[in-house]
């Protein structure tokens, strides 16, 4: 009996040794604590989002709330306007005629908070402007101050895309939680009781591609031991590795490199590693910002708008570049300057970290990059389910918007619309409608060859991810030349 004793007390003590040395390490300490603390002690207010806080409102310890379709919690705060203090970022928003009606209405100190129940993302020049308007008139849809924040992928992060980072509380007061919450339904159901359906949306275009400061700031609280677990977590977010039972079928194995980490991924015979490209501005890693996202908002409606790559560059070009000296001719000097730099990249790399390398894309007098659907739209579907991920191609759209807009509000499971409702969505007028192509001319139809060329294996690899031929657009190329399409 008494060596009995002697042994527990032994091991007893061995615990304690062992628990003091877990929490005296620094590197396990400084691994985000996810779990659930009370509300009412982790306000917005009084404790600003950290970017080491991988799981971000799991850090903060809020649960939605059950009867609310649109992700939301109710915060106690001191505050009275939700709208935030960072006039660096809401400088962007004083021209709305109407910012006042997204303040907060009731004068209390228990104010609704919600995030965006969709992201349409997609790219530049792909109509994504035009669709997020007709979205908005549905009326179970709260428009937000403005189409795209850009918050996940650029502004909380701070300079070079805004002044100084912009907080989780002051992305929240983009979204008018206070019409979310003033209209509800009736279930009568006492298990249920009032029942919100209103959504809002996020449509920034650049959360579909732009990940490099995402992984330039994993790759910082990533260094020495922090890599594994953090590695192992956001994998373990991941739909594939929780949705599938069987290990075997699905698994995500880590291994040691000289110079980082490899991530072997067997479901697609692909193998990521995260290194420098040049400077840390260029690092890639196997996580973009579709992770972060995920692991917070993980039933998140993903709409993806897509369109024929050629096209697509070309009114990229004509919108965004800055030069006055704008012509056919520059445009095709710059797209073959940017092959050769892309050809260059890929000769050392995989055409993943090409794409997503901040340091190429910026050395490049066309965005070539932005039309490599297939390389985002992979990781997109690697972490959210495939029936949350919507793909739409820009020429469905404008030969039918009806259909489409049909197809959009079913994703996201709101209710049909009356003829009349419909009849307000369709007739909508068209809006950021590229208007400098007509005075510029059309691309240069041995241009227009070249790119048909570059973009055809991606076009291809796009349909075969999706198991759709659409997507290699080979319709509109039977047609002739892109350049003649639609903006």
């Amino acid at each position: 009996m008494r060596r009995a004793l002697q042994y527990l007390a032994t091991s007893a003590a061995v615990l304690c040794c062992i628990i003091i040395i877990l929490y005296g390490d620094r590197n396990f300490a400084k691994f985000p604590d996810f779990r659930p603390a009370a509300v009412s002690k982790l306000t917005l207010e009084t404790r600003e989002l950290k970017f080491q806080d991988i799981g971000l409102l799991k850090g903060l310890g809020v649960e939605f709330l059950p009867n609310f379709k649109n992700p939301c919690w109710y915060e106690v705060t001191e505050a009275h306007n939700d709208l935030g203090k960072n006039k660096s970022f809401y400088a962007s928003l004083s021209k709305s005629p109407s910012l006042s009606k997204y303040r907060y209405k009731r004068e209390t100190k228990k104010i609704l908070r919600c995030l965006p129940y969709f992201f349409l993302t997609g790219q530049p020049k792909c109509a994504t402007t035009d669709i997020f308007q007709r979205i908005n008139i549905h009326p179970d849809v709260v428009e937000p101050i403005i189409k795209g924040p850009h918050w996940w992928t650029r502004r909380r992060f701070g300079p070079p895309y805004a002044p100084q980072p912009v907080t989780l509380s002051e992305y929240l007061g983009v979204f008018n939680a206070s019409r979310i919450e003033e209209e509800r339904t009736d279930l009568r159901d006492a298990s249920q009781g009032w029942f919100h359906e209103k959504i809002t949306g996020d449509g920034s275009t650049s959360t579909l591609w732009d990940s490099s400061l995402t992984m330039s700031y994993l790759h910082k609280i990533m260094a020495g031991s922090m890599h594994k677990p953090i590695t192992k977590y956001l994998l373990s977010r991941r739909h594939g590795s929780n949705s599938l039972s069987n290990t075997q079928t699905y698994s995500l194995k880590i291994k040691e490199a000289e110079d980082g980490v490899y991530v072997n991924d067997e479901e697609n015979l692909q193998e990521f590693k995260y290194h420098q490209y040049h400077n840390e501005d260029g690092i890639v890693l196997p996580f973009t910002v579709a992770d972060v996202i995920h692991s917070v908002l993980p039933k998140s409606r993903i709409i993806a708008v897509i369109r024929e790559p050629l096209s697509r560059l070309y009114s990229s070009y004509l919108f965004f570049t800055k030069k006055t000296s704008l012509s056919p001719e520059d445009f095709d000097e710059n797209v073959k300057t940017s092959i050769q730099k892309w050809k260059n990249c890929i000769r050392e790399y995989s055409d993943r970290t090409c794409a997503y390398n901040k340091t190429l894309q910026n050395s490049m007098g066309v965005r070539l990059y932005n039309g490599l659907y297939s390389i985002f739209i992979r990781d997109w579907l690697k972490v959210f389910q495939r029936k949350h991920v919507l793909i739409l191609r820009m020429e469905d759209y404008h030969q039918n918007i009806t259909e489409t807009m049909d197809t959009i509000f079913s994703h996201l499971d709101l209710r049909k619309l009356t003829q009349e409702e419909g009849r307000k969505v369709n007739m909508a007028p068209v809006r950021n409608k590229n208007r400098k192509k007509p005075e510029i001319g059309k691309m240069p139809e041995s241009t227009a060859d070249i790119l048909q060329a570059f973009y055809k294996p991606y076009n291809r690899d796009l349909a075969n991810l999706l198991q759709d031929s659409r997507f290699t657009w080979e319709d509109i190329y039977s047609k002739g030349h892109p350049e003649q399409l639609h903006d």
